[in-house]
């Protein structure tokens, strides 16, 4: 069934694709994101869709249910730990390297608000990304299969957005290894804190968060180089790390 809940979310987002080629930027929106960004509620839909198909009008409800557990605060607190150090190690690389990290920022004030916005976006997709596709991936390819699987098609599917905002290509390819490298992070903190999806949910959040926030993530190559070879090592480390000693309690 995965295989069909990844048609039907490139499917359900086509319309947000044709209407962005038409449109361009959402206006106030941050790092430039075009209106094809409001494709985001397309995994939560699809997912609610084949649930109820295939196991009856409760279905869709148990979803949601699942998805918003929040599990041990514990692992809420690596979740945000390591987004963190993904993107401020990122620009500590880049710094170090002495590559560009200036430019354009959202101000600090607006940080709430962009919290809400990308915690109700990474909801959506993550409902659908972790809490109907990851168990089956994971149970059929391992947790490095199914995060390299998901990151790829997760991947995928913001190309054309990535493209409507005017990324380059480098900036897009550095991106894409980022993108993959923090799905596999969030299938190993969502596998090791029992399948809690609100761990992928906020990680997802401060992913978006962060580079809102931070200057030049979408102006520099370079400086999406950095943060994409940070998550890459982290991602990396923490599949390395012997299970007894990866789960706190």
């Amino acid at each position: 069934m995965v295989r069909w809940f990844f048609a039907l979310v490139f499917a359900l987002a086509v319309p947000f694709w044709v209407a962005g080629a038409f449109t361009g930027r959402l206006p106030g929106a941050p790092m430039d994101l075009p209106l094809a960004a409001l494709m985001f509620p397309a995994p939560l839909v699809a997912a609610l869709v084949l649930v109820r198909r295939r196991e009856g009008p409760g279905a869709p409800g148990r979803l949601l249910r699942a998805s918003l557990v929040p599990g041990r605060a514990s692992w809420l607190a690596v979740a945000v730990l390591v987004a963190v150090a993904v993107e401020l190690g990122g620009y500590g690389l880049a710094a170090v390297l002495g590559w560009p990290v200036t430019g354009e920022r959202e101000p600090l004030s607006s940080a709430p608000v962009l919290l809400v916005v990308f915690l109700i976006s990474g909801f959506c997709e993550e409902a659908g990304w972790t809490t109907y596709a990851t168990g089956p991936l994971r149970d059929r390819l391992g947790r490095a299969g199914a995060g390299l699987v998901l990151g790829i098609v997760w991947a995928v599917w913001h190309l054309v957005p990535l493209a409507q905002a005017g990324r380059a290509p480098l900036w897009i390819a550095w991106w894409f290894l980022g993108t993959v490298a923090a799905r596999l992070i969030m299938v190993w903190v969502w596998d090791r804190s029992g399948e809690v999806t609100m761990t992928a949910v906020v990680f997802h959040a401060l992913l978006n968060v962060g580079p809102s926030l931070l200057p030049g993530y979408a102006a520099h190559d370079s400086l999406v180089a950095a943060t994409a070879l940070t998550g890459a090592t982290v991602a990396a480390v923490l599949f390395a790390l012997p299970r007894r000693v990866a789960a706190p309690r």
